[in-house]
């Protein structure tokens, strides 16, 4: 069953580390949220690292923390800008 969306406050975005750390985050690719829930969000970033399914990523989204995210889906928009969609895994 689809969690309910919630649309981001105006300016929050998401840090992307796409190393497993939590320890020692060091983001290095900034996303655009599209929409939250409480189960996960979804994002557009623009990265040359490739993203796969059940890939764990640590996000650091809005006002959130750092936690580690599971890559669900992608879609390639256009050449290195992916539409992604992460699952909270804390």
């Amino acid at each position: 069953m689809r969690s309910t969306r919630f649309q981001p406050d105006p300016l929050d975005h998401a840090l992307i580390d796409f190393g497993t750390d939590e320890k020692n985050f060091k983001p290095t690719a900034v996303g655009l949220i599209l929409n939250e829930s409480y189960t996960g969000c979804a994002l557009i970033v623009h990265t040359q690292e490739v993203l796969k399914p059940n890939q764990i990523i640590l996000l650091q989204v809005g006002r959130l923390g750092v936690m580690p995210g599971k890559v669900i889906w992608t879609k390639s928009l256009e050449d290195s800008i992916l539409k992604v969609g992460l699952q909270f895994q804390d």
